[in-house]
């Protein structure tokens, strides 16, 4: 339903990023990924590679996961060696306990329910037994929110789509992990004040 319709806007969205800072939410996962012990890593959804490459200089192995061309070329020229992949986060390839850790910064709010559902489960089959999951994305106290054709429960087109998330409905989708914290935060994000449900729970 969502990403294929928005195909084109994906495509180009980061070509000519050269940004190396990572995000907040990264450096705070590191932390975490530290403690633990994180060695493999999954950047799910890593748009222009800006957390994959922290998290290289790190000592992890990263491998990075995209929809956007332009988003995988960019890293790809500041480092050649993340493994690198362009697809669909519905159909994701990669086997059964495959990662300490999935990061997945603001890149699961624009699915369907059922399609959500899914990737969630997906993503605990993916880790290993104790895996860590990271994972951000838009709130319904946005500014977004309710802007542009609703399409579906809390979902709304405005440029492309985008599903907002409430601190019941991520907890729903981790019902299959163990949650260690489950918050609201906001901040500025692309020059503008944003919300956000944040999440990171264990398999």
């Amino acid at each position: 339903m969502v990403i294929m319709d928005d195909k084109n806007f994906w495509k180009g969205r980061w070509r000519g990023s050269f940004v190396q800072t990572p995000n907040p939410f990264a450096k705070r996962a590191y932390v975490l990924m530290k403690k633990k012990h994180v060695k493999r890593v999954l950047d799910l959804g890593c748009g222009d590679g800006r957390d994959s490459i922290y998290f290289a200089r790190k000592g992890m192995t990263v491998e990075a996961f995209d929809f956007s061309e332009s988003g995988i070329e960019s890293l790809k020229n500041k480092n050649p060696s993340i493994k690198a992949h362009i697809g669909d986060i519905r159909k994701l390839p990669f086997k059964k306990n495959s990662f300490d850790a999935v990061y997945a910064h603001l890149s699961l709010h624009y699915f369907s329910d059922s399609e959500t559902e899914k990737i969630f489960s997906r993503m605990h089959a993916m880790l290993k037994k104790g895996g860590l999951l990271f994972v951000k994305c838009k709130s319904t106290n946005d500014p977004l929110f309710g802007k542009g054709k609703k399409v579906a429960e809390n979902t709304y087109r405005s440029g492309h789509v985008r599903h907002f998330f409430t601190k019941e409905y991520m907890a729903q989708k981790l019902d299959l992990f163990k949650v260690l914290q489950l918050k609201k935060s906001s901040s500025t994000y692309a020059s503008s004040k944003s919300s956000f449900i944040e999440a990171i729970a264990q398999k």
